[in-house]
């Protein structure tokens, strides 16, 4: 069975990180093995050391970010796909002075994540 989520189906979450998330799909939206979110980041936004058990993909579809993995910094500006290994410590950061917009997409419908305490 098919089904078409509205906007309605999702609610966006401010974060205290200069971040604003929506899941677009996951396995309390009926999803069986996928996850979308999408995140919305102020100037100098940011989503801090983390990582999951699985893959996820980043799309950069608005502004300038820059993505932090091992102590390395790889620019990450609109029209850019992210492929994030699972279990690799990473970062996300608006790089940009305007706001960023990114999709995460994960091959499990309820993606762990690990937050690293600094």
């Amino acid at each position: 069975m098919a089904l078409i989520l509205s906007g309605a189906a999702s609610k966006l979450e401010k974060l205290n990180t200069g971040r604003t998330r929506e899941w677009l799909a996951n396995k309390q939206m009926g999803t069986m093995h996928t996850a979308l979110l999408e995140n919305y980041f102020d100037k100098g936004g940011y989503v801090p050391a983390h990582y999951h058990d699985t893959e996820e993909l980043l799309v950069c579809l608005e502004g300038n970010g820059r993505i932090i993995m091992k102590d390395e910094h790889f620019d990450f500006p609109a029209g850019s796909t992210a492929i994030i290994p699972a279990m690799t410590v990473h970062e996300v950061r608006n790089a940009g002075d305007g706001v960023m917009r990114m999709l995460g997409f994960f091959p499990d419908a309820e993606p762990k994540t690990i937050w690293i305490k600094e």
